[in-house]
């Protein structure tokens, strides 16, 4: 009847050679973004076609992506290995190319350790029976910046100081701690607390007795009245959840349990993802993940409580005996430990701020060595 009939093959090609030739336009203005997905458009037609390949490689090498320009210059190589374009594309970007591959492979290899790391403290804390907890790392569910920033800031990352995670040392479990001061807003961070140490042994080495009573001063700055000595001090950690209660829904400024290993994988991820660390695309990625846990949080508790406003109570607080091991501490069935981090509010017992912190956080309990 006349009519031109063409394959489903040569329909493809024809479409590929037409995205091609739109990468090709927009490569004359530098529209490189539009060069990279033209040329990739064109490819899924035809894969063979080797002046796509280029300039995919080309939008690559111009938008910086060097392993991905790399990838398609092999591939076009591959395919047309005297290609003269492709090898001098090749010959300019081959270091950097190199250097990008190397990157990505050590930080395959970082994360592969962390991997391990955090799947053998999860192991650990299972066997042990210590639960471990998470806190929000986002205030906000949108770009809108109505969640607060400087809370934020803080909450980007769970490990204050090193980002230690606990790690296994001479046949030992030893945890990153927080000795918090509410009444001098001051802390002190211990890298390396060992669960068979018991607490007064920490103490003593930062706040040590004074040799004379009558004149003798603290060597702490900050304590202008020398209250703080180790027999002068009572010690707390907060209650976070309540026996029981693990199915209800959890408010977003407390703090939630890890249930798993994977939830503890994707926290400790994201922390790290927050910080920058693996790039801004990742790092776009971890908060919009974050997000939407956020948004789920927030969801879960509106429709149990009506409001995030309706707050639950500030957490009840265990006093803790100088004399008790970390491990003791860990093992009891009401610690929870957010961030992997072990933190200990401290008070001079007769300080006014110690008696404002009982009155807003409940001191259920004390904790003393076993018998």
């Amino acid at each position: 009847n006349g009519e031109l009939c063409y394959t489903e093959n040569e329909l493809d090609e024809i479409k590929s050679v037409i995205c091609a030739n739109a990468a090709m336009a927009h490569m004359q203005l530098k529209n490189w973004g539009h060069v990279r997905d033209d040329s990739k458009k064109a490819l899924t037609f035809n894969k063979n076609n080797i002046k796509a390949w280029y300039r995919f490689a080309k939008a690559h090498q111009s938008l910086q992506n060097w392993e991905e320009a790399g990838d398609a210059i092999d591939t076009g190589l591959g395919l047309d290995p005297n290609n003269k374009d492709l090898k001098n594309l090749e010959k300019a970007i081959a270091e950097r190319v190199r250097r990008a591959r190397l990157g990505r492979q050590r930080r395959e290899r970082k994360r592969a350790e962390r991997v391990s790391r955090v799947k053998n403290v999860w192991k650990w804390c299972k066997e042990s029976g210590i639960k471990l907890g998470r806190v929000p790392l986002v205030t906000s569910v949108t770009d809108d910046h109505d969640g607060d920033e400087a809370t934020e800031s803080i909450w980007h990352h769970h490990h204050p100081h090193t980002g230690k995670l606990p790690e296994k040392i001479q046949n030992a479990w030893c945890w990153p701690c927080m000795f918090i001061y509410p009444s001098h807003n001051q802390s002190d961070f211990i890298q390396s607390f060992s669960e068979s140490d018991i607490l007064a042994m920490h103490m003593a080495e930062i706040f040590p007795e004074l040799e004379n009573e009558d004149n003798g001063e603290t060597a702490v700055s900050w304590d202008y009245k020398n209250e703080f000595r180790c027999s002068n001090l009572v010690v707390y950690f907060e209650v976070h959840r309540n026996e029981g209660d693990t199915n209800e829904p959890v408010h977003p400024e407390s703090v939630e349990i890890l249930k798993d290993q994977a939830s503890t994988m994707k926290f400790y991820e994201a922390s790290r993802a927050l910080k920058g660390d693996e790039g801004d695309g990742i790092a776009s990625l971890a908060r919009a993940l974050e997000r939407k846990h956020l948004y789920k949080q927030q969801k879960a508790w509106k429709q149990k409580h009506g409001s995030l406003w309706a707050k639950p109570n500030p957490a009840q607080v265990l006093r803790v005996h100088p004399a008790t091991t970390l491990r003791d501490l860990l093992t009891d069935k009401r610690m929870v430990v957010p961030n992997f981090l072990v933190s200990f509010t401290i008070f001079p017992e007769k300080h006014p701020a110690h008696d404002e912190y009982l009155k807003e956080h409940k001191c259920v309990g004390l904790i003393q060595p076993p018998e």
